[in-house]
């Protein structure tokens, strides 16, 4: 009586057992039943060399042998770990420690002696379809964690993939960098701030950015000087470049020329040419300096002009910590009343009076002293906080000019100028806030004047056109600053509602001994009263200035021949003088 055709004909069985007799038996047994990979050993230490060289599927073990027992076999098999081939053990002996032990060491099965055919063959079968189970199970969690890995590598390389470039980002870049600090390598960090790419995403679209972005990045990666530098993303408009690098001028300037040179010639992108500039900040990998600290200063070296690379040092760092204590400080300026108002007088050429004044802000701090608007106005608008300290500046012009009407110091003409920030005009209710300050108080309408730059315009034309005409049309007079530094287009001044140009005090300056800013001026004037518009020279210190402006039909001035700016109580005095 046999089996049906065993399931698994090709296996590879082994039979290990000191008695000839024994293997003979089996492998009649199994070649008969029509096993073709079979093979007896009758010397137990001939296995383990057997094993090395073809791993079999199956072996059937006798547990009394000389030299190396069953058990002592199946410890060898088991340093295999999930490799080690299925075994049933041989053993005339049934009692339960041969059992436990076998099973203890990983049998599968048992054979007791004498064979039954019938029983050996379906307990070989049975054997042979769970080891086929395990081995396709192991296969398949071989593959899948093979597949793991691949997924798990790939996320990582993606991980530190900037992906519209292919370049490495931010936390590959900062891996880099740590690499080389710990290898002692001198690195510099280039910080590249890459302007224009949001303007050009706003007018061209995002499509058109993204391809200037890859455009880019090969031009960068084939610079010579680039050779073995590490070129990254840091993010949009700012990507950084590792290279090493002794931290020295002569060093690192041919490497930043290279970079610079890349950005002179225009890149095409759908038939168009864009012209992106850059700024570059450098920092050099001295002793103590972390990976954060480099890229850091890389950034606050950046210059302030684009085409210009400068390196970090520790000024900057002074600079920087004055500018973020001075943004802290002005956040309670004016709950402190550290804020004032300075008024310079405006003179009108005809009478020669004082016909109004210029509301100037100034801030003096316990820590900082009086500083320079030049220095805290543009601190206060990258904050924001130039929007509650415009809102005071206001009220407190409109307040000061109601108490001079009130005593009489002035006459109704007598008007008083306010700058207005770009950021201010950006409020959707500053108009209607500002009529209802002056309706408040009082103030006819005309006597306050607005002064905006031409820069502050071009940010948002359409708010501020819309702003600047609700203002134009309740009576306030409009007034553009420091005309002719800036865009000076004709089709801006034809759409917004100005009533006054002041001329900068660039133009007044040299105006006595420069032909070219006598022509410039004179053409301010005469294009001024063409449109209507009344002309206010600024930064007039001699009588020379004077008399020009006179003869070219400015109508008002102000600067230090007359007054600088000045303190409330001096300014009644001068008033009270005239």
């Amino acid at each position: 009586m046999s089996l049906a055709t065993p399931l698994h004909i090709d296996a590879d069985i082994l039979v290990v057992d000191d008695n000839t007799a024994n293997v003979e038996l089996l492998l009649a047994l199994l070649e008969d039943e029509g096993y073709s990979r079979v093979e007896g050993l009758c010397d137990p230490r001939k296995v383990e060399a057997r094993v090395g060289n073809r791993c079999p599927d199956l072996v059937l073990l006798d547990v009394r042998m000389p030299y190396l027992s069953g058990f002592d076999v199946m410890q060898q098999l088991n340093t295999m770990g999930e490799q080690a081939p299925a075994v049933i053990i041989l053993t005339a002996q049934i009692d339960d420690e041969t059992r436990y032990r076998a099973l203890e060491l990983g049998a599968r099965d048992f054979l007791t002696k004498p064979f039954d055919h019938l029983e050996v063959l379906q307990r070989i079968n049975n054997t042979l379809q769970l080891q086929k189970l395990m081995t396709e199970r192991l296969e398949r969690a071989s593959q899948l964690e093979h597949l793991v890995q691949e997924r798990t590598q790939e996320l990582a390389r993606k991980a530190r993939q900037e992906p519209l470039t292919g370049l490495p980002n931010r936390r590959a870049l900062r891996e880099v960098l740590q690499q080389q600090i710990d290898a002692q390598s001198e690195t510099i960090v280039m910080f590249l701030a890459i302007e224009g790419v949001d303007e050009i995403a706003r007018i061209h679209g995002f499509s058109v950015a993204d391809q200037l972005a890859a455009k880019l990045a090969q031009r960068l990666q084939a610079l010579p000087e680039l050779n073995g530098a590490t070129l990254g993303v840091w993010n949009s408009t700012e990507w950084a470049l590792l290279a090493r690098c002794v931290s020295s001028d002569a060093a690192v300037d041919p490497v930043a020329q290279s970079v610079l040179r890349c950005f002179e010639q225009p890149f095409e992108v759908e038939q168009m040419s864009l012209h992106p500039g850059v700024r570059i900040g450098v920092s050099a990998s001295l002793p103590g300096r972390s990976v954060d600290q480099l890229f850091r200063m890389a950034a606050l070296a950046l210059p302030p002009a684009s085409g210009q690379w400068r390196g970090y040092d520790d000024q900057l760092e002074q600079q920087l910590q004055r500018r973020t204590g001075m943004r802290n400080a002005l956040r309670s300026a004016i709950e402190k009343q550290e804020l004032q108002l300075a008024f310079q007088p405006k003179i009108d050429l005809q009478t020669n009076r004082i016909c109004g004044v210029e509301a100037l802000l100034r801030w003096e701090n316990p820590d900082y002293g009086r500083v320079s608007p030049a220095e805290f106005i543009p601190l206060a608008e990258a904050s924001g906080e130039i929007i509650p300290i415009g809102a005071w500046v206001a009220e407190e012009a409109v307040a000061a000019l109601m108490r001079w009407r009130t005593r009489e110091q002035v006459d109704n003409r007598f008007s008083i100028a306010i700058n207005v920030a770009p950021l201010q005009l950006a409020q959707p209710d500053f108009a209607d806030w500002l009529m209802q300050l002056a309706s408040a108080a009082g103030l006819p309408s005309g006597c306050l004047e607005i002064e905006v730059t031409e820069s502050g315009l071009m940010q948002d034309m359409e708010l501020a056109l819309r702003q600047l005409q609700a203002l134009n049309s309740a009576g306030f007079n409009v007034a553009i600053d420091d005309f002719g530094t800036g865009y000076s287009s004709l089709a801006y001044l034809k759409k917004l509602p100005v009533s006054v140009l002041k001329i900068d005090r660039a133009f007044i300056r040299e105006l006595e001994t420069s032909v070219q800013d006598q022509k410039l001026t004179e053409t301010v004037v005469a294009m001024a009263a063409h449109f209507g518009f009344l002309t206010v020279a600024e930064g007039v210190e001699n009588e020379a200035q004077l008399e020009l402006l006179r003869k070219m039909g400015c109508n008002q001035v102000q600067g230090f021949y007359f007054a600088p700016p000045l303190k409330e109580s001096a300014l009644m005095r001068m008033l009270s003088a005239t």
